[in-house]
């Protein structure tokens, strides 16, 4: 993306550039967000399938807090460093847009992990994770 920063940080850049960029860097970030909740997920479901362990709701409440806490503090220290309340209020979109995202896919996984295979099995065979998002 550096190479095309001269294009966005321009007036009036060029649309035939902004949008193919920002679909790619949106895109990036959903399966980022994504990656997180389906670890979160993942250890979650590893520390549950414990015998020792007798509340296993609490560790989906701990996780899941965890896993969108995450995105709340950054969006908060990206608000800090905001010069305008334009930039302000567009980190605020965004941080709630990947929020409910990360909500979502975390409830997807949570229900079906096995569905984590397809787009992150990469993720879980290296870390070890693959044999718990199996169903």
């Amino acid at each position: 993306m550096i190479p095309l920063a001269p294009f966005l940080k321009s007036e009036n850049p060029p649309k035939a550039i902004i949008f193919p960029v920002m679909a790619i860097a949106g895109g990036y970030q959903i399966y980022l967000w994504g990656l997180w909740a389906a670890f979160c997920v993942a250890v979650t479901i590893r520390f549950t399938q414990k015998p020792e362990v007798t509340w296993d709701w609490l560790y989906w409440i701990c996780s899941f807090m965890w896993c969108t806490s995450l995105i709340g503090w950054l969006a908060y220290k990206e608000q800090q460093s905001s010069d305008t309340i334009e930039e302000e209020r567009s980190a605020q979109g965004g941080a709630t847009f990947y929020l409910l995202i990360t909500i979502v896919v975390f409830l997807v996984f949570a229900m079906a992990p096995y569905l984590a295979n397809w787009p992150y099995g990469w993720f879980m065979k290296l870390t070890g994770l693959a044999k718990y998002m199996n169903g």
